[in-house]
């Protein structure tokens, strides 16, 4: 489990665990609003980001009234809430990472997500996939584990790893499950270094942007995407394509890579994007910084941030994947959401 102590534990917020909670075991009890990471055996996606000990699983608690319980010898995640919900409620989620054997050959970072709701005392999950390039895959790994969430006298089974392995191996299905289909599109000229891509939803044709993602390192040589960052000169930028990014996902966004609180972001918390705004996180020799709305503040925790979200979301995952490809010669797909 994560060292708590330690600045890698970058994005609680009001989270906590229950005392005794580490145990030799590999058991943890969380309560209170917050994000947890602990240890993936199958790996990160990109290794050096996420530390020594390879904690890049995600587990998120959105409110004070749920709880989840680790135990990750058993590799089970047990959710429990008493609470009723007067419409269907995001509480928390479960992002696992693993990766695949794409058709040809190579290994590729897969990430699996699934999100937990309540409506009343009623639970329901949803979950999806994702993966840095389009296609199908095999040999999958993933720590098996699965989530069971509390009933009456009883707990119920919500994912089953067979089925997390499952969604994994064909992401482009699960994306369509989910009634949305994102597609990317690497936007570098011949020759250039950095990620920079275009993010679309729907099918084919019917595709409309919505965000343009840029991962910058001028000072680094190569594309390693940890070195890029090591060096202390670094932008991630993100930019809203279309005002039509829903409120509600840039607010869980925010949350669950430590922004929330930040003041030069209250306006963008409040109302959402506003098409062609643009956010970025920053270093300059090593000192990071945040920028957004014209206005630029010092932000010690530009990089904690920027790694995870790197790590955890889709456009991250896609980026961080870029950053250390050469360009295509033709424009690709990712698929997720």
């Amino acid at each position: 489990m994560r060292n708590f102590s330690s600045p890698a534990f970058r994005r609680t917020a009001l989270g906590l665990t229950l005392a005794g909670a580490c145990t030799l075991s590999g058991a943890a009890d969380f309560a209170g609003r917050g994000v947890f990471d602990f240890r993936s055996d199958a790996g990160c996606p990109f290794t050096a980001l996420a530390g020594g000990g390879n904690e890049c699983n995600r587990l998120a608690l959105d409110d004070a009234d749920t709880h989840a319980a680790l135990d990750a010898a058993a590799h089970t995640i047990r959710f429990a809430s008493t609470r009723s919900y007067p419409e269907k409620t995001i509480v928390g989620d479960v992002l696992l990472q693993g990766s695949g054997r794409a058709r040809d050959g190579q290994r590729v970072p897969l990430t699996f997500h699934a999100l937990l709701s309540r409506s009343g005392s009623e639970w329901s999950v949803s979950s999806h996939a994702h993966s840095p390039v389009s296609g199908e895959f095999d040999d999958i790994r993933i720590d098996p584990y699965k989530v069971t969430v509390n009933e009456p006298g009883t707990e119920r089974v919500v994912l089953t790893a067979e089925q997390i392995v499952e969604a994994l191996a064909k992401p482009s299905l699960a994306a369509r499950l989910a009634n949305v289909f994102v597609q990317v599109d690497d936007n570098r000229a011949e020759g250039a270094r950095d990620a920079d891509i275009t993010i679309g939803l729907g099918l084919s044709r019917a595709s409309k942007s919505v965000a343009r993602a840029r991962f910058r390192a001028p000072g680094a040589k190569g594309r390693d995407l940890a070195e890029a960052m090591r060096q202390g000169n670094w932008t991630l930028e993100l930019q809203a394509l279309s005002s039509k990014i829903p409120r509600q996902v840039v607010q869980r966004d925010m949350f669950l890579y430590g922004l929330e609180s930040q003041p030069l972001l209250q306006p963008l918390l409040q109302r959402g994007f506003r098409k062609n705004e643009k956010l970025l996180l920053g270093a300059s020799d090593g000192k990071g910084y945040i920028r957004y709305d014209g206005q630029q503040r010092e932000f010690a925790g530009a990089d904690a941030a920027a790694r995870a979200f790197l790590q955890d979301s889709f456009i991250g995952l896609v980026l961080g994947w870029q950053q250390q490809q050469p360009p295509q010669p033709v424009k690709t797909r990712a698929d997720g959401r």
